[in-house]
């Protein structure tokens, strides 16, 4: 069984380079928003709390050795961590815990549940970092309100339809799972 787990959290770090590159092949115009959300809640729900946490680590420790998996421009690099969108791809790691933590197999409330508390998760690692990085890195006074109007509002509803998303996908891939 653990080679199983192993063999899908590597699939779906895979699955996660090739969201994140998505963006460079295919104009962002085609493609108005990330997928990458979708995988992250959906992972939590697949492959449990740690298998999910260890596919997104693996995601982000593949971007920062350099490898262009990032959906924007330097698309990886050490560097990247200071763009203020950064705090997204550390939160990936703590949401897809989340995730799994509170779903545990369980029912689709579970999953609902799980879901929106990685998305809660997503939001307060992403903001917090959004904040820092644009008040005390780049100097641009910014309040709370600011950051909320920036990196919350106008993604908010296209995230919780992608939450409904990973919570019917994945709750479906782990009923075939059972059924095979």
């Amino acid at each position: 069984m653990k080679t199983r787990k192993l063999a899908m959290t590597s699939v779906m770090a895979a699955l996660m380079c090739l969201a994140g590159m998505l963006l460079h092949w295919v104009s962002p115009a085609l493609v108005p928003f990330s997928l990458l959300p979708v995988l992250v809640l959906m992972s939590g729900i697949i492959l449990g709390a740690e298998y999910a946490a260890m596919a997104m680590l693996v995601y982000l420790v593949l971007g920062l050795f350099g490898l262009p998996v990032f959906s924007t421009a330097p698309f990886g690099g050490v560097g990247y961590i200071l763009k203020p969108t950064f705090g997204f791809l550390m939160g990936y790691v703590f949401a897809a815990y989340v995730v799994g933590r509170i779903y545990r197999e369980g029912s689709q409330w579970r999953a609902i549940a799980g879901v929106l508390s990685g998305l809660v998760t997503l939001y307060l690692f992403g903001l917090s970092y959004l904040y820092i990085i644009l008040h005390w890195v780049l100097h641009r006074p910014t309040s709370v309100a600011g950051v909320v109007m920036i990196g919350f509002v106008p993604f908010i509803f296209g995230d919780l339809i992608k939450a409904g998303i990973a919570v019917w996908v994945g709750q479906e891939v782990v009923r075939r799972r059972k059924a095979a």
